[in-house]
């Protein structure tokens, strides 16, 4: 049994994989109120499903002025290989290695300034949708536009799968340090400033 089972056999799970917005208040409904389209803004693509077993690291950036118990939470994780390819990515180009994620997993400064890294070990199996990122089309808030990043999976150094873990927030522990009772156990925590998580690259 997995500690989040029923989140993932929520169908809603998948479309949130996929970068849909599936707050009832973001849908395009018919006239008796269903909705037809949720919009999409990035996610993944094709998202699979991924056993996560007991051992397995993880590592999540978050906004910087997240609360630990809201930043564990949080869906959007990769393995630890996948970081060893952001950290080692972000050796080679110069950038910090919260910029070298936002480019590998097309995360807009919009969206998060990545300030805070946390590293978890599994302690309960879990299930996950594991997929390539996906190009970001996000329309700002002034409607004079919008945020595009555009994911380069046909390269090889700059294609990264990531993991939406659904239902942590559900049955969160609201603990310092753990979520799911026993599933999910923070081991670290890294913090950066706005200038240091933004060194290496000027987005515009």
């Amino acid at each position: 049994m997995f500690a989040n089972q029923t989140a993932f056999n929520n169908p809603l799970s998948r479309m949130q994989a996929m970068g849909k917005n599936t707050r009832p208040t973001a849908a395009v409904v018919d006239l008796r109120g269903k909705p037809l389209i949720y919009p999409q803004t990035g996610g993944m693509i094709n998202p699979q499903r991924e056993e996560i077993r007991e051992g397995a690291v993880l590592y999540r950036f978050a906004a910087g002025s997240a609360k630990l118990t809201d930043a564990v939470t949080g869906g959007w994780w990769v393995h630890k290989k996948e970081f060893d390819q952001i950290f080692s990515y972000a050796q080679q180009k110069g950038v910090a290695v919260p910029m070298a994620a936002r480019m590998l997993c097309c995360v807009p400064p919009e969206w998060s300034d990545m300030g805070t890294l946390i590293r978890a070990t599994v302690r309960e199996p879990l299930l996950a949708y594991k997929g390539l990122g996906n190009h970001v089309i996000q329309p700002v808030s002034d409607g004079l536009g919008s945020v595009k990043m555009t994911a380069n999976n046909h390269i090889a150094a700059l294609r990264l799968s990531q993991l939406f873990i659904p239902g942590l927030g559900d049955v969160a522990q609201k603990t310092a340090d753990r979520v799911l009772p026993g599933a999910l156990l923070v081991e670290r925590q890294w913090t950066f400033s706005k200038e240091e998580a933004n060194r290496g690259w000027l987005y515009v």
